[in-house]
């Protein structure tokens, strides 16, 4: 495993001896085994693959999702004596070239020119964030994290709110302003109670957030959805211009950091439909072509109310909102 590494002037494992290779043009005969990574990449890049980025003393993050087979690359402009550093949680492969393509370990470059750093997984699918900079890199404790806002851009958010031309998001809510699940105490003692109680609401609740890496990320797996939603929320959620479908078709994905469920803040089983409210903190980042979305990232913390319908027996979510309080 390949953990924060960090490149000053020291020689690195995953960086080989110099050995004359274009990661544009050639393909090594070396073989990257899970066992580590090897002298030189495999994979000769394509145009589409490599980004150029404007490299000086501030740090940049760079994020994507590579294999042994599909390799990602970074140009940049440097020249004699600047000096890249580079760190990394992921498990990856790198290779930096210089203009001449050449392999070198990093640290103080050797010529004017046009580098690239090329990544790879040493097996498997990796995804990763890579700081990259030609001075000091900032720590964690330095970098901000991203808060969330809702996006009135038309590309996919967090919180899905129907507008002309959107794009689908993972995130349904129902935006009528006159439907209201909420009912008053007087009316809660004069209607029928329904047979779910808080603690199944709160987990089939639990359940639906433990699913979401799995329904809006990789296997996109839908029959969870069948499992857990059923009326609104499963017509919106697996529909063929829904998030999911959107996702898969634009080879984006979410990563959920965390979801937790701070506290259970009201829980109603009678009228029409039962529900609970809850108040919800999550940290999720939308990974697209170009690496991560930050304006459709972050950490945000809402009040949101999941209202339940039976179907054949069992209950299931059948639609949320976010609420204000």
């Amino acid at each position: 495993m390949i953990k924060k590494i960090i490149v000053y002037s020291t020689c690195l494992s995953i960086l080989g001896c110099q050995t004359n290779v274009n990661p544009l043009t050639a393909i090594s005969s070396n073989v990257v085994t899970s066992s580590g990574c090897g002298d030189k990449p495999t994979v000769s890049l394509s145009g589409k693959d490599v980004e150029a980025v404007a490299l000086n003393e501030n740090t940049i993050t760079k994020s994507g999702q590579v294999s042994v087979n599909k390799h990602l690359g970074y140009t940049f402009t440097a020249t004699t004596g600047q000096k890249l550093n580079y760190s990394t949680d992921a498990d990856i492969c790198l290779w930096v070239f210089t203009p001449d393509n050449e392999i070198i370990k990093g640290g103080e470059l050797p010529k004017d020119g046009k580098y690239i750093i090329q990544v790879a997984a040493p097996q498997g699918v990796k995804t990763f964030d890579l700081k990259i900079s030609l001075g000091s890199l900032e720590t964690a404790e330095s970098t901000p994290t991203p808060e969330y806002t809702s996006s009135v851009q038309p590309t996919p958010t967090p919180e899905y709110t129907p507008r002309v031309q959107s794009t689908p998001t993972p995130e349904y809510t129902n935006v009528r302003q006159n439907n209201t699940y909420e009912s008053s105490s007087e009316n809660k003692n004069l209607q029928p109670q329904h047979d779910i109680s808080q603690e199944e609401a709160l987990e089939l609740v639990q359940r639906w957030y433990a699913a979401k890496p799995q329904i809006f990320g990789p296997p996109f797996d839908t029959s969870l959805v069948d499992q857990l939603a059923t009326g609104k929320l499963h017509t919106f959620t697996t529909k063929p211009d829904g998030p999911v479908a959107w996702l898969e078709e634009n080879d984006a994905y979410y990563k959920y950091n965390s979801s937790e469920i701070q506290r259970v803040i009201d829980f109603s089983n009678s009228g029409k439909l039962p529900y609970i409210k809850v108040r919800v903190s999550e940290e999720l980042y939308l990974y697209g072509k170009r690496g991560i979305d930050r304006q459709n990232s972050g950490s945000y913390t809402n009040n949101f109310i999941y209202v339940f319908e039976k179907e054949n027996g069992t209950w299931k979510i059948y639609d949320y909102r976010k609420v204000a309080r």
